[in-house]
């Protein structure tokens, strides 16, 4: 790599980490919006919303980033070009291809960084974000009990106390819990205290009974002391479901034959897929850009209108693969097509920037005369 090419490479990412950076903190933003309940409603430490924050970053980087990486080789070559750089290189006898070359590193730069995104930091966080949002609920809820008032802890567990001591300890319990299984489970206690354990937060109940309906028939039982766990039931074996930003890539392309699996299976294979193609978008985008940019005459009268005609390819390219990702769960006959429409675009851009350039002549003026 030549000084130059290193030069223009490390200002397309300099610019690609700052538009990242943009991009994603303000999608950040915005999806952080719906962590606000728990912050208001439920308690959550305001300095938690970074952390959580912090765990939608990596879904959000891998869509962001071709696109990112993309806007500043654009902003890169446009720049030099209307400061007649491209011109000076062009005469020191650099092709298309030569000149497009910064940009296509930066491309495969990223690409890197994406899959590295996609295919492990995202499961990763995923799966982090809906164990902590679990517990979060059911911690933060048990400590902010109201008394005389039932208490909706999670969608199947709500919690009722009369009234609540000085010392924090609950008078007049009721809880009542929803199982996987299907059980209702209700008990009733005297008092009980909120405890945290390594595992997540407990209610202790002393002197009281729990009834569960199970299978149409009710089961009694009475009890002096009696833990209660309030984090959500974590399911194992079969009865597991992860979702599919949750997964990594072998159980997305190779679904278990689990009823949640079988059900969506044609979805889950369309994710797999879709985090082998989508990264490679950053160098579709580019290639594109740098045909337009590289390969139309430059004119400071219309200088926007290459601009806009990237951008374009850019937006249609990224609507239809997030379209084909969408279509190929119901039919998999997409599934090849996802791939091409970001392969062909590619060596298509690809050939065209490496043939070369075809000037017009001139006229001469003994020519024009005669027209």
């Amino acid at each position: 790599m030549n000084s130059i090419t290193r030069h223009m490479t490390s200002q397309i990412l300099t610019v690609a980490i700052v538009a990242s950076v943009i991009l994603c903190t303000a999608v950040v933003l915005q999806q952080s919006i719906r962590f606000i309940d728990l912050i208001v409603n439920r308690g959550l430490p305001a300095s938690d919303l970074a952390y959580l924050s912090l765990l939608i970053t990596p879904r959000i980087l891998s869509v962001v980033l071709p696109v990112a990486v993309f806007g500043a080789t654009i902003f890169t070559y446009h720049r030099m070009q209307t400061g007649s750089e491209l011109v000076i290189l062009r005469s020191a006898g650099m092709n298309s291809f030569r000149l497009a070359k910064p940009g296509l590193i930066a491309a495969v730069i990223c690409t890197f960084f994406s899959y590295f995104f996609a295919l492990y930091l995202m499961p990763v966080s995923s799966q982090e974000l809906r164990t902590y949002l679990s517990t979060a609920r059911s911690e933060i809820g048990a400590i902010l009990i109201k008394e005389g008032q039932f208490n909706a802890i999670r969608d199947d567990l709500t919690i009722y106390a009369r009234r609540r001591e000085e010392n924090g300890d609950l008078i007049g319990l009721i809880i009542h819990s929803e199982q996987s299984n299907g059980d209702q489970v209700t008990v009733i206690a005297q008092r009980g205290a909120v405890v945290n354990s390594p595992t997540g937060a407990r209610i202790l109940l002393a002197n009281g009974r729990q009834q569960t309906l199970s299978q149409g028939e009710l089961h009694d039982i009475e009890f002096e002391e009696y833990v209660f766990d309030l984090v959500e039931e974590q399911q194992t074996g079969p009865e597991l479901w992860q979702q599919p930003r949750e997964r990594f890539l072998p159980d997305l392309l190779s679904p278990s034959n689990s009823p949640g699996d079988v059900a969506y299976r044609g979805e889950l294979i369309a994710e797999g897929h879709g985090r082998l193609a989508q990264p490679l978008l950053a160098i579709a985008y580019v290639a594109a850009g740098l045909v337009i940019l590289l390969k139309t005459e430059f004119s400071r009268q219309s200088n926007a209108k290459p601009i806009l005609a990237a951008v374009a390819i850019m937006v249609g390219l990224l609507v239809v693969n997030l379209g084909l990702i969408s279509s190929a769960g119901k039919y998999a006959v997409l599934i090849p097509v996802m791939y091409g429409m970001v392969v062909a675009p590619t060596v298509v851009a690809l050939y065209l920037l490496a043939r070369p350039q075809q000037f017009k002549r001139r006229a001469k003026p003994s020519e024009l005369q005669e027209i």
